[in-house]
């Protein structure tokens, strides 16, 4: 495949990815702007409340965690020399942006048991604060390739 496709392609995927959470906090607000109140009507006790804590534990393990996994991705995509590179980044980058858009997903499921929107919002801006910082360029490319060798 052309490279310029390519890094077109990688451009356009990191954008949707960056947009994804931004959907769901969309749908959260529209979905209280119609009076949604979660699924579960008492959230605080049962096994509600453990899922919840089973939920916030793994959105915050990925933002705590996501540097380190970050660079496990990036040394098993690029330590195989025989692949193209800018391929490899586009791996990289799908994998690496989905993985942080699991934060924003797990704050969606949260809200959908409890309805709070804050959660969502919460998990939303930490999907997007760590998101800005793994967005696909020619530079991150570059920086991981020298910290790969």
């Amino acid at each position: 495949m052309d490279k310029n496709i390519l890094w077109k392609k990688i451009r356009i995927f990191g954008i949707l990815s960056f947009i994804f959470p931004l959907l769901l906090l969309i749908t959260g607000i529209i979905l209280s702007n119609k009076g949604f109140t979660g699924m579960v009507e008492n959230y605080e006790e049962g096994a509600a409340r453990f899922i919840q804590y089973i939920i916030f534990a793994a959105g915050a393990g990925i933002f705590f965690f996501c540097d380190g996994i970050s660079d496990s991705l990036s040394r098993s995509f690029f330590a195989k020399p025989k692949k193209d590179r800018v391929y490899s980044y586009f791996l990289y980058a799908l994998s690496t942006l989905w993985l942080l858009n699991i934060i924003s997903i797990t704050g969606f499921i949260g809200f959908l048991i409890c309805g709070n929107l804050t959660w969502l919002a919460v998990f939303v801006i930490l999907n997007l604060s760590i998101g800005i910082r793994y967005l696909p360029s020619h530079k991150r490319m570059q920086k991981l390739l020298g910290e790969v060798k």
